[in-house]
């Protein structure tokens, strides 16, 4: 049986039972083989930019007896991922600038039938922006702590309504209304790092950004 880390073990909870389970930036394929060994996902596709990662991929299927159910794919982002091959797609462990710029150049994604479910490393707001802008719904954002880090995973769903958002959420989200003390760790990680940006530039525009934080 495999054991997921916690910021894993968080992404495969929000993931859906579904026929295909992609895992975009798979790295040893741990998470959709727990998808598919715990009958989530029927089958799954773990894909990766790099050919080594996906030799590591392949010792995990190997051991757990999955090669029949996962396939592996070379793939740049969902360059080589056909449309709507998948119903439940993560992107776990990349930067947010990296994971928007697949949000806003990926069209079949805008499909109310697929579910994302998000975990970047860096610039959360990018990942933000790219959802709202692209008129996706949040369907839930949650933190998880691991090795004394907080991670961050938002389940999102195409809605095609683009509305107006004030201007934390597009940093922070709605976390700020959370008790969940990883939820209020995660929002002074965000705080303490724009007031370090503040303290340096006197840049009133970020100033208001931290004030629309702590004021939500």
């Amino acid at each position: 049986m495999i054991k997921l880390t916690p910021r894993l073990d968080a992404v495969a909870g929000m993931v859906n039972n579904c026929d295909t389970f992609l895992d975009v930036g798979t790295d040893h394929a741990y998470l959709p083989a727990y998808i598919v060994e715990n009958k989530i996902s029927k089958r799954a596709i773990a894909s990766d930019i790099n050919p080594n990662p996906l030799m590591n991929a392949q010792k995990t299927l190997d051991e757990y007896s999955l090669a029949d159910k996962i396939t592996l794919r070379l793939s740049a982002g969902f360059e080589n991922i056909e449309p709507y091959e998948a119903q439940e797609i993560a992107v776990a462990g990349m930067g947010g600038i990296m994971i928007a710029d697949m949000i806003n150049a990926t069209e079949w994604l805008r499909d109310e039938k697929i579910h994302l479910i998000l975990q970047p490393m860096t610039h959360f707001e990018d990942v933000w922006r790219a959802l709202f802008d692209n008129g996706f719904l949040i369907e839930a954002e949650k933190t998880v702590c691991e090795d004394k880090r907080v991670y961050l995973i938002i389940s999102a769903r195409y809605s095609g309504v683009k509305s107006e958002h004030k201007l934390y959420e597009y940093y922070v989200g709605n976390l700020p209304k959370s008790d969940n003390e990883t939820d209020k760790l995660f929002v002074e990680k965000v705080l303490k790092s724009l007031y370090n940006k503040y303290n340096g530039t006197k840049d009133e525009k970020i100033l208001e950004l931290i004030r629309s934080i702590e004021n939500a």
